[in-house]
């Protein structure tokens, strides 16, 4: 054969291989797919990746089934989406927890969430609800304040897991108030609340959809949100700075991330999607009545959230305020 044949099949060759790639990528996704939840049934995380799985599988018409891996404050889900093929194929929707906050506040983290996740888009966020049960010793937050000053040690505070956002604006309320507070984890929002409702334990810190439906009922009562503005879901409830907290500012996000090393058009075509679904007035209905605003920024502005939620938790552990677990 001579070269110049030679050399016009090679390219048409590598054109070919070229094509065939861009094909594959383009017939993405040509089956069903995962969406992992890092908590379990019920909680405002669960909801929101049962909405994104909803959406992708409305987009594409590929089904995106939703599978529950709760335990360890996320961080099982986290693994398993860490250990997943980065195929487009399995995603994580989830909290900050497993996301962000697991990197300083777990020991033996078995995955690192800034090497090992590809961000996607964060979905949503909302404030942080301080919630007290009926038979609480305080109704509002000062009265909470005042009961820790005169009762060392008898504050518990429940949040839905270790390093959740519930957890961390706790523990800064706590540093600004100069008062000691316990923070009791739970797997997830449902068992939470229940004990809440139950009088098991007199506080909690969560997001608030859970809570909204008790609050109205006046069987629990709303002591504060973590925003620097008043939710408009609950205008009766207090923000923590109007309370004495000057500057006070806690929110927590809900996102989703797949496996490291996912190709740049599936992560754009899941980011695509996302903000498809958020822009569309009944989603942000939906959203607000749960407490949500729609969010859907881009991966790399996710990826920055995330490093400034690291950088933001750290200095709470190395002041003992947060104790890895």
């Amino acid at each position: 054969m001579k070269r110049r044949e030679f050399m016009v099949l090679s390219g048409t060759a590598s054109l070919l291989a070229a094509s065939g790639t861009a094909w594959s990528a383009s017939k993405w996704p040509s089956k069903s797919g995962v969406v992992i939840s890092a908590y379990p049934p019920g909680g405002t995380s669960d909801i929101i990746t049962r909405l994104v799985a909803d959406a992708l599988t409305a987009k594409f018409g590929q089904q995106f089934v939703v599978e529950n891996y709760a335990g360890a404050a996320g961080a099982l889900a986290g693994g398993k989406l860490a250990r997943a093929a980065p195929d487009g194929y399995t995603i994580m929707v989830s909290g900050s927890a497993p996301i962000a906050a697991n990197k300083v506040v777990q020991k033996n983290l078995a995955y690192d969430p800034q090497v090992d996740f590809t961000p996607i888009s964060i979905v949503a966020e909302s404030p942080a609800l301080l919630t007290a049960s009926a038979s609480a010793p305080a109704k509002s937050l000062q009265e909470l304040v005042a009961y820790a000053k005169a009762n060392p040690g008898k504050v518990n505070i429940g949040n839905p897991g270790a390093g959740t956002k519930g957890h961390i604006a706790a523990a800064i309320i706590g540093q600004m108030a100069g008062v000691e507070i316990n923070h009791i984890p739970y797997k997830g929002s449902p068992p939470l609340l229940t004990d809440l409702l139950g009088g098991h334990i007199h506080f909690a810190l969560d997001a608030p959809s859970n809570y909204l439906p008790h609050i109205r009922d006046a069987k629990i009562r709303g002591l504060a949100v973590t925003s620097l503005k008043r939710a408009s879901e609950m205008p009766d409830v207090p923000t923590v700075a109007e309370q004495g907290f000057k500057d006070y500012n806690q929110t927590l996000w809900f996102g989703a991330v797949g496996p490291k090393g996912m190709p740049a058009e599936i992560v754009d075509a899941l980011h695509g999607a996302i903000k498809e679904w958020t822009d569309m007035p009944a989603t942000q209905e939906k959203l607000k009545s749960l407490g949500l605003t729609p969010i859907a920024n881009t991966p790399d502005e996710m990826r920055a959230a995330i490093d400034k939620e690291i950088e933001s938790i750290r200095p709470l552990v190395d002041a003992g305020l947060v104790q890895p677990t």
